[in-house]
């Protein structure tokens, strides 16, 4: 099978070695009066499932095993329905294992990444400073290819608003505050390359070994044993079926049968910090003058035709990176590329995990390495030597 990993290498690269500037570096924050905090944010269709407690992961564990799960995503809960069947079934595609650490630094990383405990452990970030989740990926649980519909569900499904389509798994380790890597054949416990330095670490939560990870393929038709923790959930909306609005929506937003919208402003005007719309102000038109009629023929002119705009759409953008890297890597195994099931099955598998890491501080390098003209200085960008192997 082909190993893949484009978008999730180069990711986990380029947030593992960013400069001390970058680290300093704050986005601007948009906050909007009466908006909540689990609708903002482009991680809320994947969330952390790590800070869930051991019985409800080992419950939705045994669900997944019997089909598609449909959800009711209600502001920062995130509830089974368990009445509700959903025709269809997890496929497990194995991976090459993937090492990666997220860390969450601020209330706004809390809430898009661990939405259902965000509220109870935002204490224990402000103490600690920091929140970390080192994980082994070795898998995913893939749902049928296409979105689910609503009548793909039986039973009591009237109050479920998503369905479950992509599962990550693999074994992982929650803590405040401390510093650590992961190893091949060693635990979560691994203090890093510091001089010899130590750091205090408070476990909030574990599951699966690592070590258990070194034995994953990608030839598997499941983890392997010990090795199988849920660690990310994908959701997919449903359609049809609104759900009811609990409180009224903020000023420049409104209900769009799940969450509270941002609605554009009208032509001319541009949106405030509060969410009001008001009038940009325009500078008066500089008075037209009309030049002098001659009987000198005009020349003809041409309208230049416009920039193009950048590839900055991840959806597009990894879908090029993932080509090509499928490509080259064929080339370098001296084989011809995969077709048919096989290719769409990689390139939806490689898309899904580059567009799970790609943001605003990635994209310009995934770019970067678009424009590298040989097979092998593009895989020497998007999968950089890992020197703590």
């Amino acid at each position: 099978m082909t190993r893949f990993g484009l978008g999730f290498a180069v990711v986990l690269s380029l947030l593992a070695c960013r400069s001390p500037a970058e680290r300093l570096a704050k986005p601007p924050e948009l906050e909007i009066p009466g908006q909540g905090k689990c609708v903002v944010g482009g991680a809320a269709s994947h969330p952390l499932v790590v800070e869930w407690a051991a019985a409800e992961r080992a419950s939705l564990e045994a669900r997944l095993k019997r089909g598609l799960v449909a959800v009711r995503v209600d502001g920062c809960a995130i509830e089974v329905q368990r009445q509700c069947d959903v025709k269809g079934e997890y496929s497990y595609l194995g991976l090459t294992r993937k090492n990666d650490r997220v860390k969450i630094r601020s209330a706004d990383e809390l809430y898009a990444q661990l939405p259902l405990g965000a509220a109870r452990l935002e204490g224990k970030l402000a103490r600690s400073g920091e929140l970390d989740v080192e994980i082994a990926l070795v898998g995913m649980l893939e749902a049928p290819e296409g979105r689910p519909g609503r009548d793909l569900l039986t039973g009591d499904c009237e109050a479920a608003t998503h369905v479950i389509t992509g599962v990550q798994v693999g074994a992982f380790h929650f803590f405040a505050g401390g510093a650590g890597e992961i190893k091949v054949g060693a635990g979560f416990n691994q203090i890093g390359a510091g001089g010899g330095s130590t750091a205090e670490r408070e476990t909030l939560s574990a599951d699966g070994q690592p070590s258990s990870c070194d034995a994953s393929t990608t030839a598997d038709m499941k983890p392997p044993e010990g090795c199988g923790a849920l660690i990310r959930i994908e959701l997919s909306a449903l359609p049809g079926l609104a759900v009811a609005q609990r409180t009224p929506c903020p000023v420049g937003s409104r209900w769009d049968g799940q969450t509270c919208a941002m609605e554009p402003c009208p032509v001319g005007m541009s949106r405030k910090p509060d969410g009001a719309c008001v009038a940009v102000s325009t500078p008066a038109p500089a008075p037209v003058i009309t030049p002098p009629v001659t009987n000198t023929p005009t020349p003809a002119t041409t309208t230049p035709a416009s920039a193009p705009k950048p590839v900055d759409d991840e959806v597009v953008l990894c879908q090029k990176l993932c080509d090509r890297d499928l490509l080259c890597e064929s080339e370098e195994k001296n084989m011809a590329p995969p077709e048919g099931k096989a290719r769409e099955r990689y390139m939806r598998t490689c898309q899904r995990l580059c567009e799970f890491g790609a943001t605003d501080w990635t994209r310009p390098q995934l770019r970067r390495c678009m424009e590298k003209e040989t097979c092998g200085e593009f895989r020497a960008c998007v999968h950089p030597a890992d020197p703590s192997f």
